[in-house]
């Protein structure tokens, strides 16, 4: 047991005080495809309750400079290769769909404002 003990404190000295690993902010555009889509059906679950393309285009500038709706169209064909429900893609379906009835820009998001 004091040898446990022994080895549990050293560990924890090592991963906290000697070696600790630093948080940095990293770009939302440097997640997993899984976490990129769940980012995107976040954003269009969003869209859902308040019908606004602008702020859907807000959100998803944070992911990189390209359209809005090829970050849509990019998490569909994600969401139906991790078999996300048949509600969920359709809640990004419905984003889509309003982003090609209605011509949106690209917004750059401001440096200092975190997502």
């Amino acid at each position: 047991m004091v040898t446990i003990a022994i080895g549990a404190l050293i560990g924890i000295y090592f991963g906290w005080v000697y070696t600790p690993q630093g948080i940095t902010n990293s770009p939302l555009a440097s997640l997993r495809s899984d976490y990129h889509t769940d980012y995107v059906l976040m954003v269009a679950e969003t869209y859902q309750y308040n019908s606004s393309t602008t702020l859907a285009t807000y959100q998803l500038a944070y992911l990189g400079a390209e359209e809005p709706l090829r970050y849509v169209q990019q998490a569909i064909i994600n969401a139906e290769d991790l078999n996300f429900s048949a509600e969920d893609i359709a809640i990004l379906a419905d984003l889509a769909g309003a982003f090609q009835a209605s011509p949106v820009t690209t917004i750059t998001p401001a440096a200092t404002v975190t997502p």
